[in-house]
């Protein structure tokens, strides 16, 4: 019986201590880049990303904001659309703002 109790110790000693140091690798902070998209009028977007500063008139590179759709929501849609395609993932957002997130 007391080479059970040892054994059941040992080994929950050593499964405790292998799984902390697997959660420590894991937990082990990712390297992201960070960017923003702002919406700012009619069919106005900002990027800012972490190499550049870019102003889009969409209607001037040939996208029109459908008639029926609400413009804000339909641009910041287009621009998380258009940077998913480049790696990006949508991390957080607001009424005119996305905050994207992609890895180094």
């Amino acid at each position: 019986m007391r080479h059970m109790i040892i054994l059941l110790l040992s080994v929950t000693l050593f499964w405790s201590t292998s799984s902390g140091r697997a959660e420590d690798k894991a937990a082990a902070p990712a390297k992201y880049e960070y960017a923003v998209v702002k919406w700012d009028g009619p069919d106005r977007l900002f990027y800012n990303l972490p190499d550049k500063f870019e102003l889009v008139y969409l209607s001037k590179v040939g996208v029109q904001v459908p008639r029926e759709a609400q413009a804000e929501e339909w641009c910041l849609a287009f621009a998380a659309n258009k940077l998913a395609k480049e790696g990006w993932e949508a991390v957080n957002l607001n009424s005119r703002r996305i905050l994207f997130r992609r890895a180094k």
